[in-house]
This record gives structure tokens, sequence and C-alpha cells, in this order.
């Protein structure tokens, strides 16, 4: 059986990947890992802070109550796809994002990463840097990119596979 790795983040655009996700797990008759990462922020960095400060990653200022809170929303979006008979596991971490997917693609032996690209411009992603442009990188898999942007259909997932 094929697993498909779907990571989610808690936007609006969830119900779309999961679209997509769910369609291609029907026709590969695939299991589902869903995963929310949920990404420590950083409250201080000093100034002149030399890079080993700044890569040190800060103490997570996340409690358990959020993890039991993102792993029940995965949950509940988990429960019509298992209505619907697909075999569905959910997994909640602390982290960062792209790192967290990566690892959780080895460990789960995944066939595909499915997720969510928002669209936003290069501006943004000059700053912030981008999800799927990190898993892109370096997955171990193939990855499908599931455009959210306003007006794209969910049927409308492009397989890219990461070089």
């Amino acid at each position: 059986m094929k697993t498909l790795l779907v990571p989610l983040d808690t936007s609006s655009v969830a119900e779309k990947v999961l679209a997509a996700a769910g369609a291609l797990a029907r026709s590969l008759d695939a299991r589902l890992v869903l995963l929310h990462v949920i990404e420590p922020v950083a409250t201080y960095v000093p100034v002149g802070a030399g890079m080993d400060v700044i890569a040190t990653p800060p103490p997570p200022d996340v409690d358990d109550g959020q993890v039991d809170g993102s792993k029940m929303r995965l949950e509940a979006l988990a429960a019509p796809l298992r209505a619907a008979g697909l075999d569905v596991a959910c997994e909640a971490l602390i982290g960062l994002a792209a790192d967290e997917i990566l690892e959780m693609a080895e460990s789960v032996g995944a066939d595909f990463i499915v997720l969510g690209s928002h669209g936003h411009g290069a501006l943004y992603h000059l700053f912030s840097g981008s999800v799927v442009t990190g898993v892109l990188r370096h997955s171990p898999c193939p990855v499908i990119v599931v455009p959210v942007h306003k007006g794209a259909r969910a049927s409308e997932a492009r397989p890219t596979s990461a070089d």
C-alpha cells in the first residue's frame, strides 16, 4: 500500500489540499498521513548575535494543549475521509515545517508528499522562504503541489518531482 504524506497548516486551504489528496489516495489505494507542524516563534534575538546564536532554535513556546488541539483539528478533517473508506493517520509536531515534513516522509516511508502552495509572490519568498521550496529541494520522494490560490480548483494538483 502506498503512503501519501499530507502536511496541512491551519488556513482555509486545507480543504482543497485534502480534496486533492483524498482523490489521489482513492485512485492509488493509498494510506494518508495528515501532518500539522507547529513552528516555534523566536521572540528575541540579541542585536549583534552571531550565527551560532541565531542558528540555535529557540525553545518552543508551545504547550501540549496546542499540539493536542492541532491533532484534534486533524482528526476532524480526517473523519470524512475515513467515512469514505480511506486509511488516515494524524500527527502533530513542533519544529520547523520543512524539516519536520522531510523527517516524517522518511519515517513513514512516504511514496508522495501532497502539499498546498499559497501562491505568494517572489518578494514574500525572498524574505520568508517557502516550505514548498524547502520540501521540493530535499524531498526523498515525489512532491505533488496543489495550487490553492484564489480561483484554483482542488483537481489542479501538479505533480512535481524533487531533484
